[in-house]
Formats: structure tokens, C-alpha cells, sequence
């Protein structure tokens, strides 16, 4: 229809007015950010809290099916046994720094801390490769001097690495402020890698142990099992970043290559995050140390952690949500 045609015909007393045609389509959502997701439905009760803000629990995990693939996370710890079926040969050893100390895990501790981090069943990141770093010996103990050690190895495996996706899981270590620990651990965020700390389990300041006071690591408290309380032996204060479950923590056994054991501590909540940070990777890519810090903090739940004091931070630990994110067309 021509313009002039146009005119003639809304002149006609039966015609309101003419108006051009145009184009419609359907109002709908398509992803724009589209995320796999996997569901784990028994999980252990500290894996099912950490993928919901709130209680009660759904008897659900739920995460992006990438799983921490492609990220390596250093367990600096007692060692690993690398047969356990949770680590469903994904584990390697890095190397030992403690006197006397072989490839095996004597004691348990890192075992059950990397099932945590990297489990099949019991773990966050399950698709994430968790390499042993030995740093304490049978008995559970050793020196600063071996775990700056084992830091250090950490260090010069990553910037060999064309990833650069390194995580690092170090557990409560205990006794007095030590610049040397500190600063090991600076030299790694420095270098791109990110490490979560044990807060400590001895009910005190954070700020007075090594390596939890560090600055550019994220500090990890422990909470309750049948609440987001802050248990009685974590350490607090505002040297920390984040809270995670840490009460009867379900994780590897290290005599046998299968079964499981419970522990409780803040080497336990730990290795929530340290999972956490290798979903986040493999799902989003990478980021600096101090932009995944913000990230874990914006990620958190607020005002669900109960017992908040001495500038203990008001943060639980959430993964990465593993729902689509839509825009409209």
C-alpha cells in the first residue's frame, strides 16, 4: 500500500486510523550463561549444607558438572593415599618435605582433608586433581622450615604449569605468628596461587597464628553440625574470611582404599573452600587471588552464622550456583 493510498483510505468514515504493519515474536528466555549441572542425592550433611543459603537441609548436592576439572589442588598436609576410591585415580604425589617422611600418608589427616576437597562421593570439587604435599610425619607433627618447603615446591610446580590453576589447602598449623610462614604463603598468592588456611582450633584470635594471620589467603573458621553455630574450638576474629562446616566431617580413611572416618576441626572446613575455589575456576575461569577472595565473600550467606564476635566475619560458605542465569530476547 502506497502512502498516498494510505491517506485516501482513513478519510473513509468506517476506517479509525491506518497504521503500518510490523514484526512480533514470542517473549521468551534463552541462557545466557548455560551451566550442566550434576546432583548428588545422599550426600554427607557438610557437602549438602554448602549448595543452599539456608536450613533445612534438601538431601541434595547440587553443582556445576565441570567439578573442579583441570585444577589442581596441593594438599599441604600428612600425605595422601592416592589408591582410596574417592580420589578415583586422580590423586598424585607432589613430594615430601619432613624427616623420615615416604610418599604415604602415616597418620590420616591428609587423606581425609583432600577426600573433602576432591572426593568422588564426599568431596566438592570432584573432578579436581588433589596432589600431595607431605609436610608432617606419623605422628602429625613437623617444622616450619619442611611446610616453607613444601610451599615453596608448590610455588615452582605452578609457574611450570601452562594452566596455572593451582589451589592450595594448608591445615591448622598452631604455635605462634611466624613472618617466614606468612610470608611462603604471600610469595604463592603473589604468584597467582590461591590458598585457603586453617583458622586454628584453639579458641583464640586467628591474628596470633601462622599462617591464618596471612593477609592475602582466605582463613576458613569451622561451624557446627546441627547448626551454623561457630564451634567451641575454632579460632575467630577478623583475620578470618569465611565460616564452613567443620563438626563430624565424613572423609577417606587412610589405612584401606576404601571406607570412611570422621574428624572434626578447621583443617576439616577448609578444604569446603578449597573445593569451592576449584568449581569456581572450572566453571568461570580463573582470577587473581585477591578477586576469588571477593568472589567466596560475595558468594557467602549472610546472617546465618550464629556466635559472631571479635570481628569474626558474617560469611558461610556457598558454591557457585548451578542454575542457569537467563536474559530476555
Amino acid at each position: 500500500m502506497t502512502p498516498q493510498f494510505a491517506k485516501e483510505l482513513e478519510k473513509m468514515d468506517d476506517v479509525d486510523y491506518i497504521e503500518e504493519d510490523g514484526e512480533v515474536r514470542t517473549q521468551y528466555v534463552v541462557p545466557s550463561q548455560l551451566t550442566r549441572r550434576a546432583v548428588d542425592n545422599k550426600p554427607t550433611y557438610n557437602i549438602d549444607r554448602i549448595d543452599q543459603a539456608k536450613r533445612p537441609l534438601d538431601g541434595k548436592y547440587t553443582y556445576p558438572d565441570s567439578a573442579g576439572e583441570g585444577v589442581n589442588v596441593f594438599i599441604v598436609d600428612t600425605g595422601i593415599r592416592i589408591t582410596h576410591k574417592e580420589f578415583g585415580g586422580r590423586a598424585k604425589f607432589g613430594g615430601s618435605f619432613c624427616d623420615g617422611c615416604n610418599k604415604e600418608d602415616e597418620f590420616g589427616h591428609g587423606t581425609h582433608v583432600a577426600s573433602i576437597a576432591c572426593g568422588a562421593t564426599l568431596g566438592v570439587a570432584r573432578n579436581a586433581t588433589p596432589i600431595a604435599v607431605r609436610v608432617l610425619d606419623a605422628d602429625g607433627f613437623g617444622k616450619n622450615s619442611g611446610v616453607i618447603a613444601g610451599l615453596n615446591f608448590v610455588g615452582k610446580t605452578h609457574s611450570k604449569s601452562k594452566s596455572k590453576k593451582s589451589v592450595v589447602n594448608i591445615m591448622s598449623l598452631g604455635g605462634n605468628p611466624s613472618k617466614a610462614m606468612n610470608d611462603a604463603v604471600k610469595q604463592l598468592t603473589n604468584a597467582g596461587v590461591h590458598v585457603a588456611v586453617a583458622a586454628g582450633n584453639d579458641s583464640q584470635d586467628a591474628c596470633n597464628v601462622s599462617p591464618a594471620s596471612e593477609p592475602s589467603a582466605i582463613t576458613v573458621g569451622a561451624t557446627e553440625q546441627n547448626s551454623d553455630a561457630i564451634t567451641d574450638f575454632s579460632n575467630i576474629g577478623k583475620c578470618l574470611d569465611i565460616f564452613a562446616p567443620g563438626r563430624n566431617i565424613q572423609g577417606a580413611n587412610f589405612k584401606a582404599d576404601t571406607g570412611s572416618v570422621v574428624f572434626s576441626g578447621t583443617s576439616q572446613a577448609t578444604p569446603h573452600v578449597a573445593g569451592t575455589i576449584a568449581l569456581i575456576i572450572a566453571k568461570d575461569g580463573n582470577k587473581s587471588p585477591a578477586e576469588m577472595a571477593t568472589a567466596i565473600k560475595t558468594l557467602s550467606t549472610k546472617g546465618v552464622v550464629k556466635g559472631l564476635k571479635s570481628g569474626s566475619p558474617d560469611s558461610f560458605l556457598r558454591i557457585p550456583s548451578a542454575q542457569n542465569i537467563y536474559r530476555m530476547l
